[in-house]
């Protein structure tokens, strides 16, 4: 406790307060500047919530100062701006309490003060703004004018009776409604509880009355009024924001009115006064910020920059000590108000808590997040932080405070920053979010409209997936595979809507392959192309697909120039060295070649490249000697033979060994025609060859064609049968065709057909010779092929099958004549056939023509001679037949002159002469007859009578027996039952009206004498 000595030397200071100025300017001492901590703030008084004063009560005008005082502002100005600069202004509305050093003062002296003070001299109330008087609600009427701290000073309300006010960093826990309070506590209210708005002076509200850092000295002893000056400087807020100076007061200023001199002391006031001003305070538990502001809040003092936040509490002017009466501007000069905290002198006030205090402390705590909640902790349990910060951390704590500012004072603390959460919130605020719309559509009903979007969602997708990837796939497939059914069965047009219908519900590689070969293999082309094409519509540059449709263009329809177009355009295009689009464009070339010799080159520059590129292997061999075969490179074919059959396992299919069995038959058996190749002599094992491509392949058709080739040149009938047989089976089931495949399988028919012919089977025969014309009447519409005199032949040999074997029906036969002439097949021999067929018809002009043409490609023969004779006398063409008759029989003359004696009945070919004889002999005497009643000539008549004695005496020798010399009867119908040349001398020697004499009209079947199928007509017994 402090002495007497230091309270009284603490009253006679209050007393020289008010005569400071005057003294000092008596004195001729300018006042002493204070400076103050440059980390601590300035006290200041809270601004009013209305700074200007209303329109209709203007303030009073403040009289100028006299000369001297000016003088000392304006020389404390100058001190303060050299000493201390003015700490920068924040906020005008905000004031810092962090005044440690009243607590101590405070603490020292607050036993000492007395119980009442001196009542204040009135104060006119036209010097204080109704403005200027904010409301308090829980003072009594006295208390009721005066000016309380603005809104943002306490927290949450304007009065000074919050109890949760916040406080800035340093202020001492002055809010606190702790009921067990020290009793050694200065008690602010009770300093302040006698000053009203009409005891206070006007201008009280312009002076700042914070006590410097040094009015106690060292030792805490008042200092002697002689020794220290407490004016404050005009320059305290700055040079423009110095508080103006005080107004003037219908009353006068103090020291007009005596000052402080009337003012009641503190011992003056009663319990019943303090109990008063608060009503709802006891007067020992009042809190410390429940007293009053200066009365004049118009002149506010500029706020200093506040340490942690822009809205701390200003401090409160009731909190000031009732160490400082105030003062008049006019005789005081303004001071410096420094606080120096004596950090060594700090009292550690304990903290005492009630437990519904301490249960909200911990509840607040409890709501923060944990980086928060570990530092509060932190700062609560340990010993070295500042009383002052903790009473007022725990203060915010037992007020709820939020937070943010909890963070923002514990991190001013710990000297560290706090991050809270990103979008934390305190208790408070979470329940006000989740009582709000929002919280509960977001939180309550959100979450299941979204847990049910979900569930639809995935239902969605589920039978979406399931649609998709389910039921379309398997029902087109279903749609498919019914179009490829519709197609084996020949439903073309229907399989193929089948496929569109399927295509539209779900697109399948797959079946585009499977419909475009089934229709190739059908040979429906154009639908095979359509859906080629469209493959590489939705799939561009399908390999595969591009190889398949580039192989039907090759191998099908001969379209070489739009395969070669494909596999350059889909795939060497983009990749030039491509092994498979490599080996297709050479085989596409080489089948071209076969039309077109030049591509041969462009097929042996691609398997240049290949070898270039993959380096050799059977494959690109292969390939290299189906070009010299091809291009007739003997020399350069059989080392290639050798290598592949000197070795079993190397790997050549076998379409190249058949080809090479084949070309090998064809150079060894060709007919020469100049100068023979000098490698024929070193062909050899044919047919292993062709025996290795059987067995490796025997459903390759190629393989038994050459190998029944191979058995008709060395006379093997029964294999080469064997194997024509099997040749034929196996080109009906074989899927690819060519243009070679056609005429090795139409020359299989027609080697079939001629072996039947020769066993007799003539209806085998004829139906292999009509399933020949129809393959390849076939290929020729398909321009698969192209008509050659190959397979003209099948017409030839169905015309001699209706010629010879089916008696009475030349029409057939002049028909099948003319379709192989049509295909290029006209041998002599078919076409003298095809004459003698018109003759027997009665068609004598054609007959005649070919008759003729034969004789301009084959020599004159006695049967030639003798059907152009008889063809010509049927036409009336006397003339001609009279030369034809005359040169057969000079041709029949010469051949009896080889023989001395005729045998007729021992030699067929001296029964043949005599008959030819008399044939030949009578016709002619026919013809001379004809010419004699034409041309009225008698000698023809003498001529006819001398050839048909000839011909009568050949006929008598034909006609009697030699050993009986009897002439043969009706029985006997190997020769003429009647004689026609003994008729014809009758009609010559006695005319008749229409005698024109007997012709013996029949004319050989076919052309030479030797001739096979007359053979096999006399074996057959036939005529």
């Amino acid at each position: 406790m402090p002495s007497l000595q230091e309270l009284k030397q603490l009253q006679d200071l209050f007393g020289e307060i008010g005569h400071e100025n005057e003294i000092l300017n008596d004195e001729g001492i300018d006042p002493p500047v204070y400076d103050l901590p440059t980390n601590e703030p300035i006290p200041r008084a809270a601004p009013m919530e209305d700074e200007t004063p209303p329109e209709s009560e203007p303030p009073p005008e403040t009289p100028p100062p006299d000369d001297q005082s000016g003088a000392e502002s304006e020389n404390a100005g100058a001190d303060m701006e050299t000493v201390v600069p003015p700490t920068p202004v924040a906020n005008e509305t905000d004031f810092d309490d962090d005044v440690p050093i009243f607590d101590n003062l405070f603490d020292q002296f607050k036993d000492l003060i007395p119980d009442e003070l001196p009542p204040l001299p009135d104060t006119p109330a036209a010097a204080q703004s109704e403005t200027d008087k904010p409301a308090q609600d829980n003072i009594d009427d006295a208390a009721a004018s005066m000016p309380q701290p603005e809104e943002n000073a306490v927290k949450g309300d304007a009065s000074g009776d919050d109890a949760s006010s916040d406080r800035s960093d340093d202020a001492p826990d002055n809010e606190s409604n702790d009921a067990s309070g020290d009793d050694d506590k200065f008690d602010l209210e009770d300093l302040l509880k006698g000053f009203g708005d009409d005891d206070m002076p006007p201008d009280a509200g312009d002076e700042d009355f914070s006590i410097p850092d040094n009015l106690f000295g060292d030792n805490d002893a008042p200092p002697d009024a002689g020794d220290n000056d407490f004016s404050i400087p005009d320059n305290l807020f700055g040079d423009n924001d110095a508080p103006p100076a005080a107004a003037p007061s219908e009353t006068g200023t103090p020291a007009e009115s005596g000052g402080f001199d009337g003012a009641p002391s503190v011992s003056e006031i009663s319990d019943e006064e303090k109990a008063s001003l608060f009503p709802d305070i006891p007067p020992e538990d009042a809190p410390p910020d429940a007293g009053v502001t200066p009365p004049d809040a118009e002149d506010k003092a500029p706020a200093t920059p506040k340490e942690e936040k822009a809205d701390d509490k200003p401090v409160n002017p009731a909190e000031i000590d009732d160490f400082v009466a105030p003062i008049d501007a006019a005789e005081v000069p303004p001071i410096v108000p420094t606080v120096a905290e004596d950090k060594s002198k700090k009292t550690e006030d304990a903290i005492n808590l009630t437990d519904q205090q301490l249960s909200r402390l911990l509840d607040t705590i409890a709501s923060y997040p944990l980086n928060l909640r570990i530092a509060c902790e932190q700062i609560i349990s340990e010993e070295i932080v500042e009383p002052a910060l903790l009473s007022q951390l725990i203060k915010l704590l037992v007020n709820g405070g939020n937070a943010r500012e909890a963070a923002a004072l514990a991190g001013k603390i710990l000297k560290r920053k706090i991050n809270l959460p990103k979008g934390f919130k305190t208790g408070e605020e979470l329940e006000a979010e989740q009582a709000s719309f929002r919280y509960i559509f977001f939180h309550k009903f959100f979450p299941v409209v979204r847990i049910s979007l979900i569930i639809a969602a995935l239902a969605a997708s589920i039978a979406y997936l399931s649609y998709e990837f389910i039921y379309k796939p398997v029902h087109a497939y279903l749609i498919y595979k019914n179009g490829y059914e519709q197609i084996e069965g020949g439903e073309y047009a229907l399989g193929n809507r089948r496929f569109e219908e399927a295509f539209k519900i779900h697109r399948d590689k797959n079946w585009f392959y499977r419909y475009a070969g089934l229709f190739r293999d059908e040979k429906q082309y154009l639908y095979a192309e359509e859906k080629y094409d469209a493959l590489l519509l939705y799939y561009p540059r399908d390999k595969k697909g591009t190889l398949e449709y580039a192989a039907m263009e090759k191998d099908y329809l001969r379209n070489y120039e739009k395969a070669d177009r494909l596999i350059r355009i889909n795939i060497l295009d983009y990749s030039p060295d491509d092994r498979e689009g490599l080996l297709a464009l050479g085989d596409i070339n080489l089948a071209w070649g076969e039309y077109e010799f030049s591509r041969y080159e462009e097929a042996r520059l691609s398997y240049a490249k290949l070898l270039a590129a993959y380096g050799q292997s059977d494959s690109i061999m292969e390939r290299m000697m189906l070009y010299f075969i091809r291009t007739d490179k003997l020399g350069e074919v059989i080392p290639l033979q050798n290598y592949f059959m000197g070795r079993p396992k190397s790997k050549i299919p076998a379409e190249s060994l058949a080809e090479l069995g084949g070309y090998l038959l064809d150079k060894r058996f060709e007919v020469v025609k100049g100068v023979p190749d000098e490698y024929i002599e070193e062909i050899e094992g044919i047919r292993d060859v062709l025996l290795r491509a059987a067995k490796q392949d025997f459903s390759l058709p190629e393989a038994h064609y050459h190998l029944a080739r191979y058995y008709n040149n060395y006379g093997a009938t029964l294999e080469e049968r064997q194997m024509l047989e099997t040749a034929a089976n196996a080109f009906d089931a074989a899927r690819i065709e060519s243009p070679k495949r056609t005429q090795y399988r139409v020359d299989t028919q027609r080697r079939l057909a001629r072996m039947m012919i020769a066993d007799h089977e003539f209806i085998s025969a004829e139906e292999a010779l009509a399933k020949g014309v129809n393959i390849m009447e076939d290929a020729v519409e398909r321009r698969v092929v192209r008509r050659s005199p190959e397979f003209g032949e099948l017409y030839a040999y169905l015309g001699d099958l209706a010629y010879f074997v089916k008696s009475g029906d030349m029409r057939e036969a002049v028909d099948f004549y003319q379709s192989a002439e049509e295909n290029g097949w006209s041998p002599p021999e078919m076409r003298y056939r095809l004459g003698s067929a018109y003759y027997r018809l009665g068609d004598y002009a054609p007959a005649m023509n070919y008759f003729f043409a034969v004789s301009m490609e084959r020599p004159y023969n006695r049967r030639l001679l003798n059907a152009l004779g008889t063809a010509s006398y049927m036409r009336s063409d006397y003339f001609a037949a009279e030369g034809y008759f005359k040169r057969l029989v000079n041709t029949l003359e010469n051949e009896r002159s080889r023989f001395p004696m005729l045998f007729p009945h021992e030699r067929p070919e001296h029964y043949e002469i005599v008959e030819r004889m008399m044939v030949a002999r009578n016709n002619l005497g026919v013809t001379y007859n004809a010419l004699a009643a034409g041309t009225g000539r008698s000698s023809y008549r003498a001529e006819a009578l001398g050839e048909f004695a000839e011909a009568a005496r050949a006929w008598d020798a034909l006609e009697r027996n030699p050993q009986t010399m009897i002439r043969a009867g009706i029985v006997d119908t190997s020769i003429p039952g009647v004689s026609l040349p003994y008729l014809n001398i009758q009609n010559i020697l006695y005319p008749t009206q229409d005698s024109s004499g007997l012709l013996f009209m029949q004319i050989d079947k076919d052309l030479d004498d030797n001739s096979w199928w007359e053979s096999l007509m006399h074996s057959e017994g036939l005529p």
